[in-house]
């Protein structure tokens, strides 16, 4: 695994350097400014495996670092983990925003980076396999059908205002304070029949609607502060912020027009009417680590219950005899 590490501090360069040596990963260059990195970058001939970034640099910082490289095609998908003794939740929003797959505060522990480094390779290894098996002239054909694996894979949409890798939201969360996240919720949203309405459809016109539905979920959470995934198939996961009152049920319906106002099509000019759903929310307010990923789990089974069992049922209108008589009818 190729990386590449940037730090001001010429101490902290060296250490890390050093430790990265002593679990194995010894093909690495050191650069001392974000400046220079991206001269690095735009010279070498083998792209990075990934990128080890501090935040605070005195030329340019490791979160426009972040958002220069997220914005090279050769990069849209590598894992950039910030290494920084910034722990304010507002650094850590801001990183991960710009791209950031995961983040370590300093003082870090060496058998912290080399896991996560670990985690980064075998990462790095199933996405070369798949590769392999799926060639990207292939893949990014117009005329190419989708498969199954590409109806269940989860799609990154980092183009997208507040949307992010799927991990890199489960690391998100893992760097909140417990008292940070007090007021921080997770909720899921389904489109229905996503994957059988598109199963014969081009992988072009299949990404072409993720993007079309993320869209339409960012827009009608900004001005908010959020972060939301992909999660597969026609299955979405956000993260609000600093939000009390939640409904479910009037964010569907928001989401619902703003749909309706991007009068979606097939490449061949028929209408896709998918319906998304929108299912209760999920506290994540003193939740564990594992708490946090299954909170993520949860919204998304909250959506699918919602899907199959709508509120509008379970809130069916009363009959007569009840209008009438106080009580149900048999």
């Amino acid at each position: 695994m190729k990386i590449l590490a940037v730090d001001d501090d010429p101490n902290i360069l060296q250490l890390l350097i050093e430790v990265l040596r002593a679990g194995g990963f010894t093909n690495l260059l050191a650069c001392p400014s974000a400046k220079e990195a991206l001269k690095v970058i735009s010279h070498v001939d083998v792209p990075f495996d990934c990128f080890l970034l501090d935040i605070q640099m005195n030329d340019m910082d490791g979160i426009e670092l972040t958002s220069k490289i997220r914005a090279l095609d050769a990069y849209r998908k590598t894992p950039i983990l910030m290494m920084t003794a910034m722990s304010e939740r507002s650094y850590i929003d801001r990183a991960f925003t710009a791209g950031a797959s995961d983040y370590i505060t300093k003082p870090f522990a060496i058998v912290d980076i080399h896991s996560r480094l670990r985690l980064i390779q075998s990462l790095i290894n199933e996405r070369r396999q798949m590769e392999d098996c799926n060639p990207t002239l292939q893949a990014t054909s117009p005329s190419s059908i989708v498969t199954a694996a590409d109806l269940e894979r989860r799609f990154l949409l980092q183009d997208i205002d507040g949307f992010v890798d799927y991990l890199a939201l489960e690391n998100y969360l893992f760097q909140i304070s417990h008292a940070s996240l007090f007021g921080t919720i997770a909720f899921g949203v389904v489109v229905q029949e996503m994957t059988s309405v598109f199963r014969s459809s081009s992988l072009f016109e299949f990404e072409a609607a993720l993007i079309d539905f993320a869209e339409a979920i960012s827009d009608c959470l900004k001005p908010q502060s959020f972060l939301a995934a992909h999660a597969g198939g026609g299955h979405f996961v956000c993260v609000l912020s600093k939000c009390h009152d939640f409904d479910p049920e009037k964010f569907e319906q928001h989401l619902t027009e703003t749909l309706k106002e991007l009068d979606l099509h097939f490449c061949d000019g028929r209408g896709v009417s998918l319906r998304a759903v929108v299912g209760d929310s999920v506290s994540l307010h003193l939740k564990s680590p594992r708490g946090l990923a299954n909170s993520l789990i949860q919204a998304l089974h909250n959506a699918e219950a919602e899907a199959e069992n709508p509120r509008s049922k379970r809130r069916a209108p009363p009959s007569p005899l009840t209008r009438l008589f106080g009580f149900v009818s048999a």
